[in-house]
């Protein structure tokens, strides 16, 4: 059977059919309880101001049960890919990030919103499944009578009708709402949420709900929180604001799903519209993005440093000849490689006079800083990555 119940009464309707679950199965009996859908009806509040709420279409009856499953995560199915919630710390093959919500279990490709993710604990094998089937891989039990009392019999939870004083679910608009995380780092800087002090995501949060006339402020915290947001000029709608918000999402536009919290991360940045429980996994964007810069331009500048060096290297020529005693004056080295044999530690090291020509040695000593000048024997003329080197030996550092 079919039923409609009210997106706040959700959470109250799965402690009821835990505890008809645990009656059930003194009993033997079995459950199926799918979310096949989502529908929206405009509501009023208890002060008679409109709003639009979610009711979750359910479908109850009864399923069997299979052994060795673990729940994963739930899934939600979005159209810029796939949202995962309640992951217990285990990692989520690609395949699911953008996956149609099709049951593998049953084989059925229903307009689900939400999918589960179960593993088996034997074989560590994934597979994704519908509430319908869910039950089979978590012992689930008979669910069709709470979700009819649920439904229509509780005053108070009654699943058609929101409680009064109930609390609905508020969605933000995710463009706006960067606005206001970005315009918060820059006049309070990041702030996590295990540091001192109010943390980015409460923060801006807090602002985005006050301009948005959500309730819930009192007057002594509203008159607190636009001080704030005068006191440091707060503007979320300016031009290098809106820029950043731009660069951000760019960015993670552009990033591979290598984990699941970037693949979560990419997933609501690319939704116009996202429930407030998100509000947190926004506020990570702009220190992720910032993170990936600092290393893409410490790369970008080793990478230089690197082209730069061999540029130099490049003039580079053979010194002297095969058995020749030599004497070079040392402007810079270092040691390249080191290995252990029959004899201790052989260090490799790189030389570079004072023009520019490159010389390596082959040691067991350990050269430190202030070395002036080096005598040797050339040992061989080589070429290494298209730089002349001139190999010693038999090296003393000279008085």
């Amino acid at each position: 059977m079919r039923y409609e119940i009210f997106e706040g009464n959700m959470e109250r309707l799965q402690k009821k059919l835990k505890r008809i679950e645990n009656k059930c199965r003194k009993y033997g009996c079995e459950f199926r309880f799918e979310i096949v859908g989502e529908t929206f009806r405009t509501l009023f509040d208890e002060n008679r101001e409109k709003y639009t709420a979610r009711f979750v279409v359910v479908e109850a009856e009864g399923k069997a049960v299979v052994n060795n499953w673990q729940f994963v995560a739930a899934v939600e199915h979005t159209p810029k890919g796939n949202l995962f919630s309640g992951v217990s710390g285990i990692e989520i093959p690609e395949r699911y990030y953008t996956g149609d919500p099709v049951c593998e279990h049953c084989g059925t490709n229903h307009k689900r919103k939400y999918t589960y993710i179960v593993r088996n604990t034997v074989t560590g094998d994934f597979k994704q499944v519908g509430k319908s089937c869910l039950g089979d891989f978590t012992h689930g039990l008979d669910a069709g009578a709470a979700a009819l009392y649920i439904s229509y019999f509780d005053t108070l939870i009654a699943g058609e009708t929101p409680y009064e004083g109930g609390a609905h679910t508020r969605y933000i608009e995710v463009a706006t709402a960067l606005k206001y995380i970005a315009e918060t780092i820059r006049a309070f800087g990041y702030v996590r949420a295990q540091d001192t002090g109010v943390s980015t995501k409460s923060r801006a949060f807090r602002y985005y709900a006050l301009e948005h006339g959500w309730r819930g402020f009192s007057g002594k915290e509203e008159k607190q929180y636009r001080a704030e947001m005068e006191s440091v000029s707060f503007n979320h709608d300016s031009p290098e604001i809106a820029q950043q918000v731009t660069d951000a999402l760019k960015w993670v536009e552009g990033q591979e799903d290598k984990t699941n919290y970037l693949h979560n991360l990419k997933t609501v940045c690319a939704l116009p519209y996202v429930a407030a429980k998100h509000f947190g996994l926004l506020a990570s964007l702009f220190p992720a993005y910032n993170k990936d810069l600092e290393y893409q331009a410490e790369k970008a500048e080793q990478q230089r440093k690197a082209a730069k060096e061999l540029e130099s290297k490049l003039g580079s020529r053979h010194i002297g000849n095969i058995k020749d005693r030599i004497t070079i004056q040392v402007d810079s080295f270092r040691c390249v490689t080191s290995w252990e044999g029959d004899f201790g530690i052989t260090r490799l090291y790189e030389i570079v006079d004072d023009a520019g020509n490159v010389f390596t040695w082959k040691t067991g000593k350990v050269l430190e800083e202030g070395v002036s000048s080096i005598v040797g024997t050339v040992k061989a003329h080589t070429e290494f990555r298209g730089v002349h080197q001139t190999e010693l030996t038999r090296c003393r550092i000279a008085a």
